[in-house]
């Protein structure tokens, strides 16, 4: 675990914003008005169009700013459109807005303040405002501390009895959104960007993050994520299950030893057992790992990589989960 520590940057450094649009005709305007009405100015906003079937991209062109550069290509997915943004951006920071969420006005400012301020941490995000389509407040979502998306039976003995940050996330995805993550280019550079996942890349990218430096929560809800009968959570049960099982078998190793059975063995085998959740699909973690530890031994780098880009291969294995 690297926990680099960086020089102060510039006061007035970019920070670049990367919107994926895919079919939010409803909600790309206040996504983009929410970038460019924040209090923090020195930014760019570089919205990729993943070929959408409605007005969006009209919408989106519509908004007349020099800060705004807008693209558009075939569907390939969110992965693909939001690593094409990051691949362009020049900012010394670098976030994601996906097109159905929004921004406080000071998220910006008080993100990169806190960048500048602890310069060993690379990644930052903070407390969600859940919101319904029509925007009405549905609740504060506080990080680790409140709707977990599975029950705990005994929060004592698990990684949630303290606010270790990498403890928690290897608990569940709390940053929830990739529009809750704003980064340093110096982290991007580093871990690269969002892996192949249709669910879960947000969680994926940030276990890596976690592994190479530090990552903090500010304690505000400093964005709004929006719930809808469309969001991308609701539409395949079995594959966001393969995902959850696929995020543990390939990042659980960065942290053994280090934030993982770094104690009392008594205490940390209690820890693992009343922490980590995979929602009855144990044989399927056990066997991605087996896998992925085999093809390591034969001089493979990143097999993990091999099961996500290989469609057969991976959906070879659904027959395995237990929904």
């Amino acid at each position: 675990m690297f926990f680099k520590s960086r020089s102060p940057k510039d006061q007035d450094a970019r920070v670049s914003v990367i919107i994926p649009l895919y079919n939010h005709e409803k909600f790309i305007s206040e996504a983009i008005s929410s970038v460019l009405n924040q209090s923090y100015a020195n930014l760019e906003l570089i919205i990729i169009d993943d070929g959408s079937k409605d007005s969006s991209y009209s919408i989106a062109e519509s908004f007349k700013d020099s800060r705004i550069i807008l693209l558009k290509h075939e569907n390939r997915g969110a992965h693909h459109t939001i690593n094409r943004g990051l691949e362009m951006a020049s900012g010394e920071y670098l976030t994601i807005l996906n097109s159905d969420d929004s921004f406080e006005k000071d998220r910006l400012e008080k993100c990169l303040n806190y960048l500048r301020t602890n310069t060993d941490t690379h990644l930052v995000c903070s407390y969600i405002k859940l919101i319904n389509e029509v925007g009405s407040g549905l609740g504060v979502k506080k990080g680790w501390e409140n709707m977990e998306p599975w029950p705990i039976a005994h929060k004592d003995k698990s990684f949630a009895k303290n606010k270790d940050f990498i403890r928690n996330l290897l608990m569940s995805n709390f940053i929830s959104t990739t529009s809750n993550m704003v980064f340093t280019k110096e982290l991007y550079r580093h871990i690269g960007g969002m892996r192949n996942l249709r669910f879960a890349h947000d969680w994926d990218f940030a276990l890596r993050a976690a592994e190479y430096g530090k990552c903090a929560i500010i304690e505000s809800a400093l964005m709004r994520y929006r719930l809808h009968g469309t969001n991308t959570i609701n539409t395949n049960r079995k594959h966001m299950l393969f995902e959850i099982c696929w995020i543990y078998a390939a990042n659980l190793h960065r942290f053994e030893g280090i934030h993982i059975f770094n104690n009392d063995p008594l205490i940390g085998l209690e820890e693992m057992a009343e922490s980590l959740n995979f929602q009855g699909n144990d044989k399927l973690v056990w066997l991605l790992r087996s896998y992925f530890n085999s093809e390591i031994k034969r001089g493979v780098k990143e097999p993990e990589l091999e099961i996500l880009n290989n469609t057969i291969l991976r959906e070879s294995l659904f027959k395995y989960i237990v929904e």
